[in-house]
């Protein structure tokens, strides 16, 4: 298993394969809300708590629409208020320390000047509720990421694993990016991706709980 996994899963009950499996940290979502076809996305304190104890550690990614499909209204800069104010309030139930990451998604291949210029302007909205509390990155294509972080409104970076969305293959032969979602849709022991951390980023946003961020 890859060291870093993403699943939208409560993990709880997989622990002992996670870790038996060589799985060192696990990223979970905040959103608004679960639907019907993910009932479990949101991170819960009493998840949290279970993978701390077993010595693992946790990321977290918003995303509750993320601008899938090419809905870019999802991504103005009301949303991004709203989106920052709801990591927040998840973030402080789990204990999540300050210092540590919040990812928020951009899952939509954007590269057209005028979307790119919302998506950034969600981005100014999040980091600006953040108020620095949080690093913030960024989740998306590669031309997505270069244009949040050049913009100056997030710091790190995680690809998608959908390796034909514009600029994606760029970055990754840069060491720019922090995490990379090198193998999707596995489905041992529970769905999940497989991710890979640049050598340049060992610290990536990760955390565990009652201390400060992973250094």
């Amino acid at each position: 298993m890859y060291r870093i996994i993403d699943t939208p899963w409560d993990t709880t009950a997989y622990i002992p394969q996670l870790k038996s499996g060589g799985v060192e940290t696990v990223i979970r979502y905040y959103n608004l809300e679960d639907s019907s076809s993910l009932p479990q996305k949101q991170f819960q304190p009493a998840e949290a708590s279970a993978l701390a104890a077993a010595g693992l550690t946790m990321a977290v990614v918003f995303e509750q629409t993320g601008g899938a499909d090419g809905k870019i209204g999802d991504l103005d800069p009301a949303n991004g208020s709203r989106d920052a104010a709801q990591a927040l309030k998840l973030a402080a139930a789990i204990g999540q320390p300050h210092g540590s990451a919040i990812y928020f998604s951009v899952d939509y291949d954007y590269y057209e000047s005028a979307d790119l210029q919302t998506v950034e302007s969600y981005f100014a909205a999040v980091s600006k509720a953040l108020k620095g509390a949080y690093r913030l990155g960024v989740y998306g294509s590669g031309t997505v990421a270069s244009a949040v972080v050049g913009a100056g409104h997030a710091e790190l970076i995680w690809l998608a694993g959908s390796t034909g969305w514009s600029g994606t293959e760029q970055m990754l032969a840069t060491d720019n990016w922090a995490l990379f979602q090198s193998e999707m849709d596995i489905t041992e022991p529970l769905a999940h991706d497989g991710n890979t951390a640049s050598s340049a980023f060992p610290n990536f946003g990760q955390f565990t709980l009652g201390s400060g961020p992973v250094s």
